[in-house]
This record gives C-alpha cells, sequence and structure tokens, in this order.
C-alpha cells in the first residue's frame, strides 16, 4: 500500500498561484502631477446628499444624452427584445449589413453603455468624467478571435498510467486554447495600459476565465473544495451531508481546530501512513503558528495544487478527492495560467494601476479565489494601499464569513485586504445547478437576505481600519446606508468607493463625486463588432436589474429633468 509521501511532510502546501484583481488608480498611486484631477467645484464628503435632485444629478448631460438614454431603459424594459436581442442583431447585420447596424448602434446602445472602440476615443470620456469627480473602471470588453474552442479527447485506459497518480479528467487540451488564452492576456495588459493613460485614478477590470480553459478552473475548484471538505471531516466525519443533502463551498465549516490526536485519528481513516513520525512531521509543518492546532487559514495556504496529486496516491478509498486530484498536464496549464496573471499584474505593479478581479459562476469561484489570495499576499504586500482586489458576490450564503477570514489572514500576514463587494449574478442558473446535483443552494433565499448579506460584509470591511472597498450597486438605499455607515464609524472616505455601470445609475455617481466621494463607473470599451456581444450578453444577464425600481426611478428623473428644460417646468 502506498505511504505517507516525505514530500507532503518536508512542504506546507504552498500555492504561488496567481489571478488578477481590479487595477484601480488611487492618489497616492498616481504618478507626480497626475492625481485625481477632479473638478474642484464640489461639496465636501459628509454633507447631507440629496439625490433626487434631477437637475443636478444630470447637469452634465445633454438633453440628446437624456433622451437616448430613457429610450433605452425603455427598451430593455421589453422583454421580448431582452430575450431576442441577439437574434435581432445577427437579423439586422443580415438584413441591413454591419455598417448601417453600427452606425445605429454607436448612436444609441453602444454610444450609451461604451466610452468608445479606442484610446484615443475613450480619453476624452474619461476626461470628462473626472472633471465631474468620477474615475473609471475600464473594460476592454473585446475577447481575442479564434476559430473555435479547444477539443477535448478522452484518454484511454494504455495511458492512464501516465498520470501523476489521479486518472486524467478524461480529457486533453488543445494548445490551440493556449494560445488564446496567451492573446487574451495580451489584451489584459493593454487595458492595463490604457488605463494609465485614460484614467490614471482608475481600475484596470480582469476575467480569469479570459486566462484559463474555464474546465481547467472548474477542475481546479473541485479540487480545492475536496480539500476543504476534507479539513472538515477530519474535525468530524459525519460533517458535510446532511440527511443525503451535500453543503455547498460556501457552507462548509471553516471555523473548526486540529489538534494532534484528532488530526492522527482522522488522517488514518483516510489515509495510509508509514510511520507516526512522518506525520507528525507532516501536522507540525501545517501548524505555522507553533500553537499544537490547524486552523483553516494554514490547511489552505499551505495548499499546493500539485502535491495533492501525489497526496491522493495514499488514499484508502477512491472518492472525491482522489478523482479531483489534477493531472501532470493540468499542473502544467495551472502554472501557464498563473505565467499569464503575474506578467499582468506585474505590469500592473510597475505603472501602479490597480487590477480588479472580475467574480464569476461557482463551479469556477473557488479557484479565483484562491489564485487571488495569493497574488494578495505578494502584490499587496510591504504597500500603502492593495494593488489587488477580489469580488464578493454576496447572493451567496455564509459570504460575510469569508470576508472576515480573508481580512483576518491579511492583518496576521501584513497585507492590504482589497475587496469590491456586489450583490451577485447567475442566481438562477445556481439554484438550478444545485437542485440537480442534490445540494443545498449557495444562493441566499429572499432579496432580502441577500442585501442583509451585502450590508454585513460591508460592514465587515468598513470596521477594520487598514482595508479598503469598492462597493458596487445601483441600489440607491444601499449607498444610502453606506454613507451613513460611514459616519458612524468615523471612516476616512478615501477608503471608500462606490461604483456603477456606466450608462446606469448616474443619479448615484455624479450626486457622489460632486460631494467628494470617490465614485466610479465601470466602462466598456473597443471594437463595436466584438464589444456588441457583450453588451447583448450583459443586457440579459442583467434583465432584471433594467426593469427593477431603481432603473424605473432614474427613467422618471430622466423625465423630468428634459421636461425642466423642453417646457422650463
Amino acid at each position: 500500500m502506498a505511504t505517507l509521501p516525505a514530500s507532503w511532510a518536508a512542504a506546507k502546501f504552498r500555492l504561488r498561484g496567481s489571478l488578477l484583481v481590479s487595477g484601480r488608480h488611487w492618489p497616492c498611486l498616481a504618478p507626480a502631477g497626475r492625481g485625481r484631477a477632479f473638478s474642484t467645484n464640489k461639496e465636501e464628503p459628509g454633507k447631507a446628499i440629496d439625490f433626487g435632485d434631477s437637475r443636478a444629478a444630470f447637469q452634465s448631460k445633454s438633453t440628446f444624452e437624456l433622451l437616448r438614454a430613457w429610450s433605452v431603459f425603455q427598451t430593455c424594459a421589453i422583454p421580448f427584445v431582452v430575450r431576442n436581442c441577439d437574434t435581432l442583431y445577427n437579423m439586422g447585420v443580415r438584413i441591413l449589413g454591419p455598417t448601417f447596424v453600427h452606425g445605429v448602434l454607436r448612436r444609441t446602445m453602444f454610444g450609451h453603455f461604451c466610452a468608445g472602440e479606442t484610446v484615443a476615443e475613450i480619453q476624452p470620456r474619461m476626461a470628462q468624467l473626472q472633471e465631474l469627480g468620477v474615475g473609471g473602471i475600464l473594460d476592454y470588453a473585446a475577447e481575442a478571435k479564434d476559430g473555435e474552442l479547444p477539443e477535448i479527447e478522452n484518454v484511454d485506459k494504455d495511458h492512464e498510467e501516465e498520470t501523476m497518480g489521479a486518472p486524467r479528467s478524461a480529457r486533453l487540451y488543445d494548445y490551440k486554447g493556449e494560445k488564446m488564452c496567451d492573446a487574451n492576456a495580451e489584451i489584459f495588459k493593454d487595458a492595463v495600459r490604457n488605463v494609465r493613460e485614460a484614467t490614471p485614478d482608475g481600475f484596470a477590470a480582469i476575467k480569469l476565465s479570459g486566462l484559463g480553459d474555464p474546465r481547467l478552473l472548474e477542475r481546479m475548484s473541485t479540487c480545492l473544495v475536496e480539500m476543504a471538505r476534507l479539513f472538515e471531516k477530519l474535525a468530524d466525519p459525519d460533517s458535510s451531508a446532511q440527511g443525503g443533502v451535500q453543503k455547498p463551498n460556501n457552507l462548509i465549516n471553516r471555523d473548526v481546530k486540529l489538534d494532534y490526536d484528532t488530526f492522527k485519528k482522522s488522517w488514518t481513516r483516510f489515509f495510509a501512513v508509514e510511520s507516526e513520525e512522518e506525520l507528525r512531521a507532516a501536522f507540525l509543518e501545517i501548524d505555522t503558528l507553533h500553537d499544537d492546532l490547524i486552523m483553516y487559514h494554514e490547511w489552505s495556504t499551505s495548499l499546493k495544487l500539485s502535491e495533492i496529486n501525489t497526496l491522493v496516491r495514499t488514499c484508502r478509498h477512491q472518492g472525491p478527492l482522489y478523482r479531483a486530484a489534477l493531472d501532470a498536464e493540468e499542473v502544467q496549464l495551472y502554472h501557464n495560467m498563473i505565467a499569464r496573471v503575474k506578467g499582468i499584474l506585474s505590469l500592473a505593479q510597475e505603472l501602479k494601476v490597480r487590477v480588479m478581479i472580475d467574480a464569476e459562476w461557482c463551479d469556477i469561484q473557488p479557484a479565483i479565489d484562491h489564485i487571488v489570495l495569493f497574488q494578495q499576499r505578494e502584490f499587496n504586500a510591504n504597500a500603502d494601499h492593495p494593488l489587488v482586489f477580489n469580488t464578493y458576490q454576496t447572493y451567496l450564503k455564509g459570504m460575510n464569513g469569508k470576508v472576515l477570514r480573508d481580512i483576518e489572514q491579511s492583518e496576521r500576514e501584513g497585507w492590504k485586504f482589497g475587496a469590491k463587494v456586489v450583490r451577485g449574478a447567475y442566481m438562477v442558473s445556481e439554484r438550478e445547478k444545485a437542485e440537480k446535483r442534490c445540494m443545498e443552494s449557495p444562493i441566499c433565499e429572499t432579496y432580502e437576505e441577500t442585501s442583509n448579506n451585502f450590508h454585513e460584509a460591508i460592514d465587515t470591511i468598513l470596521d477594520r481600519p487598514d482595508t479598503e472597498i469598492l462597493v458596487a450597486t445601483h441600489n440607491r438605499e444601499s449607498v444610502e446606508r453606506t454613507l451613513q455607515k460611514m459616519a458612524e464609524l468615523d471612516v476616512d472616505p478615501s477608503r471608500v468607493g462606490f461604483g456603477q455601470l456606466r450608462g446606469m445609475a448616474d443619479h448615484l455617481t455624479y450626486t457622489l463625486g460632486r460631494h467628494g466621494y470617490r465614485a466610479y463607473k465601470y466602462v466598456p470599451y473597443g471594437p463595436i463588432d466584438e464589444v456588441v456581444p457583450y453588451l447583448i450578453r450583459r443586457t440579459q444577464e442583467n434583465s432584471s436589474i433594467l426593469g427593477s425600481p431603481g432603473v424605473q426611478e432614474e427613467r422618471q428623473m430622466i423625465g423630468r429633468e428634459v421636461r425642466r428644460r423642453v417646457l422650463g417646468f
């Protein structure tokens, strides 16, 4: 029988992972002479704010822009149009031609939501935002083009022995996919450079799924989740499933502590061990605080994905962890992805541009969180402000606990914590997947529960002085509540930013900017033929937001302001 390898005992399973997060330029990071060049005609933070003053909120908008915004919101409130906008677009291109269709879109939907197609086009718009007290979160929305997605090939039994212990995941990754990821990495680097040129107080937004095959990220996530389940099982072997329903990743109990006797008893139940000396050595390597207890942060930060495959050779049973371990090829693809991430973050560090890593769907989010954490440990250390920001989706149950764990880890290890907090996306699809898998839903049951989770996470971050946060919401009540909490805790406004999509919630963004708060617009840009598919997806994903009471309120405010300008009342 296989034994616990010495490499396991000799190494903290540390992952030199990398990921990107949101690059945002704060004044202290801006080059000399290029701080927040915002308008000096602003109110001081802390003064009472009236978000319902339509005249003040839209004073920077032309009447044409207001009419366009009103028309866009009206159109996006039509369910048939939202559901079929991709079909309508493709039909229009075939019948009327791309030149005509794109010409119309430039003056309507594209012009409303996007800043332009090139850096030269977006620079004056970014300058206008800065004059209004607003920064930019720049998102190059076009994707690298490649003919097809990588093919998946089955691995026959004759070649299974060539893997590193665990079976291959019944797939081979085509190098064509890797080339596409390399091209995306160059696009993201260009986005970082463009932030420097166009909005030096802004962020660069990055999606990790563009830097590696999402199927690899899913495999990594499964592996990481199974290691979290293992930690819980070591403390309580019957803890993972209740009544046959498995808990989702965000509800796994990570607050347990392992002493040596419990670790030994449980470990030998799941793994073959050659000697107690070797097992004791492994325990001591993981116990970095040397307090004879293993806590989850020690377990997770000592985790090295490439060593899990070696570990599972000692499994007594070939269960989920055994099947989840990455094989040699997957480990290499993982290292390729990490190299791309580090290249982007190193450039961002050189140019003093902050990077924001977007959250994605639950099946790949554990890998994203893992990589971001290790990048924060490197790029946010020895700094006055964080370079790398992670995104926390608070529609997931238990998210405030994760926020608190990550803050506490940053405090222990001495790096700066930076976060974007959002309510989240993918709600319907995640519930459906959980039901099909006979798993407890990871999603909050009601909107009110999600909002409570959202506000708790914000409060947790505001309450810790050495943190920075971007509150990403179109909800007026959430903005007002955050401002009230900042006043109660006497929070330095430089620690807190507020973000909304370009073309939405202008009455929040511009009013905040005018009152001296850090306000940001999430600004997509890129060639129109490549950005339109992105806009279609965003419109469909955010259909509930586009029909929400907040958007209806904004539409009414726009109508009032147009009437005032045209009719004089």
